[in-house]
């Protein structure tokens, strides 16, 4: 699943940075080798004048990140819940889920499940006449975490295929480059020209 990866991987960015930045502060050098390797080949040199230079750019990055992943926070409480069915409080989500969340939880079958399946596969286990909301709720949250990859995906197929060089194409042949740009079917192409002789 495209989905939890990515928000883990963005979560675990944030905070990685986090980490570097504070370290930088109080020079502990830690986990910037080469930095250490300096230090350890020039003991006396003073390298706190350096320090501002490398917070600066660490800070720097962080914000970038932020604001390029500033859905993610403001989506964070509702992501939450769908990451970890078994471990959220039913008080801490939306009312609309709370009863479905509890029953789920209160399934050990469902329970013995999730030790064993992919968060996906738990979703689509959820049967639809007993967890309709859920199952909603579930499509929801994995069409929110795909759907940035495949925008940005076809932005740039976009720019790559309609830039100034190729003013001439047509949205009809711009919409077929698309489509066959970002499918993840591959045609039987022999197959294809053999019916077609």
């Amino acid at each position: 699943m495209v989905g939890r990866p990515l928000y883990a991987l963005t979560k675990t960015f944030c905070v990685t940075f986090r980490l570097f930045e504070a370290q930088l502060h109080t020079l502990n050098v830690a986990h910037f080798p080469t930095w250490s390797e300096i230090r350890s080949a020039f003991p006396k040199a003073d390298l706190s004048d350096k320090k501002g230079k490398y917070v600066s750019v660490i800070t720097s990055l962080m914000t970038e990140f932020s604001w390029r992943f500033q859905d993610f926070s403001a989506i964070d409480i509702e992501i939450k819940p769908f990451l970890t069915p078994f471990m959220k409080n039913a008080e801490e989500v939306e009312e609309i889920l709370q009863f479905e969340l509890i029953e789920m939880q209160c399934e050990d079958s469902l329970k013995n499940q999730h030790q064993l399946l992919s968060l996906l596969d738990i979703y689509l286990s959820l049967e639809e006449a007993k967890f309709p909301l859920m199952r909603r709720y579930a499509k929801r949250m994995m069409s929110l975490l795909g759907s940035t990859y495949v925008c940005e995906q076809i932005f740039s197929l976009l720019m790559l295929n309609k830039g100034r060089l190729r003013t001439k194409m047509t949205n009809d042949h711009l919409c077929d480059v698309l489509r066959i740009s970002t499918t993840k079917l591959t045609p039987d192409l022999p197959a294809i020209l053999q019916a077609k002789a």
